[in-house]
């Protein structure tokens, strides 16, 4: 800890250091000595502001009279991780509150926004006020196949996985024996649907009917940068000139953006990645060059998990209007700007994110190695681009198996002569 935060937290009235975690210590309603309670948490900065909130809405809570009105409450809330207080938990909305709590300084924000949705579904449901201890597997599943009649399935899938790691603390700290979700069954909605949903990348013919449509130059340029290096929009939107090298033809990936513009390392090791740039990707940076490449660095700020962050000086090399960095990971935050360009392009409404597939299908289409591209879209291995595009990949290139066949040595002349004016057509 340097010296500046360790006088940070001795000019901090009420907020100590004890074995390493942040300790508040405050007086309750006719008590003589003080209480002090240790949050689990690091001294940092983050940390710090958390721990003085923390304080703050605890003498409020007893001003107010909630300590003397219901105590048990009022240390549930302020102290769900206390051992102490679990037995208190018993309702599904309880264990959420638990569940963010105990995880304070870990969640991203993308995550914290989740769980709010998740309340909602879970409220809609009838599930929010449920004891834990009386949950059934078939009202989860029952809550499931309702939704996946109006959400998509990522979505539905979404709210499961965090639902299943939140009652999983019931079991932790023993108010139930075995979750339900260990009986859930896995429920999709109609296969098909999922599949044409969820890969619909764009022809090169469509990418360029896309383009001749969108006014905006700068989103015109990201449209193309995306297609032709496979990035996520929050990736590209973080990306910087110190990332970049013109020369080599390199683009180095260390960042990704959340919903509140800043910066944040990527979900896995495998997403911080070196991009080997196609000559379009790279004539987009040479013409972003004149643009972005000589206004002046900003000193950022990198956020970490458990408050953790970092001051980088950077220059992006995509900036939004009066050359300031975007706020929003997504492509276009204009309402219906998206699909208003495709109805002038004659396309069928899918995502932007579609543009990512559409460089993978591209390089598989043309014969790429399969390792080779799944490093270059930043996944661990190459079984998700097996899982996504294996299988409709084939039916783009119905030759497919007569140029196998003829690396092979097994095709007749006939049947190379047809496959070559096939190929030709």
């Amino acid at each position: 800890m340097n010296k500046r935060l360790e006088t940070k937290i001795k000019n901090t009235k009420g907020v100590s250091v004890h074995n390493g975690s942040l300790r508040l210590q405050f007086r309750l309603p006719g008590a003589q000595t003080s209480i002090r309670k240790t949050l689990g948490l690091v001294p940092t900065d983050h940390n710090l502001n958390v721990a003085n909130n923390r304080l703050g809405a605890i003498k409020t809570d007893i001003a107010s009279g909630l300590y003397d009105i219901n105590p048990k409450q009022f240390w549930r809330k302020h102290f769900p991780t206390d051992t102490s207080n679990l037995s208190h938990y018993t309702t599904v909305g309880d264990y959420i509150d638990y569940y963010k709590q105990l995880r304070e300084g870990e969640l991203s924000f993308s995550i914290q926004s989740k769980m709010k949705s998740l309340k909602t579904w879970l409220t809609k449901h009838k599930l929010i006020n449920k004891e834990v201890i009386s949950l059934s597997h078939l009202e989860i599943e029952s809550a499931i196949k309702n939704s996946l009649k109006t959400l998509k399935q990522s979505t539905v899938d979404d709210y499961t996985i965090l639902f299943k790691r939140i009652i999983q603390e019931a079991v932790n700290d023993g108010s139930i024996t075995i979750s339900p979700f260990s009986r859930v069954r896995r429920i999709k909605s109609d296969e098909m649907y999922n599949v044409k949903e969820q890969t619909i990348p764009f022809t090169q013919g469509e990418l360029k009917r896309l383009l001749a449509v969108v006014h905006v130059e700068q989103t015109k340029e990201m449209i193309q940068f995306l297609a032709w290096t496979g990035m996520r929009p929050g990736e590209m939107k973080a990306l910087a000139w110190e990332d970049i090298d013109l020369k080599e033809g390199i683009a180095h990936v260390k960042y990704n953006i959340n919903r509140q513009g800043q910066l944040k390392p990527p979900k896995t090791k495998s997403g911080i990645r070196k991009i080997e740039l196609l000559p379009l990707a790279l004539d987009v940076l040479k013409r972003q060059r004149s643009q972005t490449y000589l206004i002046p660095p900003l000193i950022e700020t990198v956020h970490y998990k458990l408050g953790k962050t970092q001051q980088v000086i950077r220059r992006r090399v995509f900036l939004s209007r009066e050359n300031k960095p975007f706020k929003r990971p997504e492509l276009s935050t204009v309402p219906k700007q998206w699909a208003d360009w495709l109805r002038q392009a004659k396309l069928i409404h899918r995502e932007p994110y579609q543009l990512r597939h559409t460089f993978a299908s591209q390089m598989l289409m043309i014969g790429a190695d399969p390792i080779w591209l799944a490093k270059q879209l930043g996944h661990t291995d190459w079984g998700m681009i097996r899982k996504i595009y294996g299988k409709w990949i084939p039916n783009e290139r119905p030759e497919y198996r007569n140029e196998l066949a003829e690396k092979l040595g097994q095709l007749k002349e006939a049947e190379k002569k047809q496959s070559t004016q096939n190929s030709n057509k």
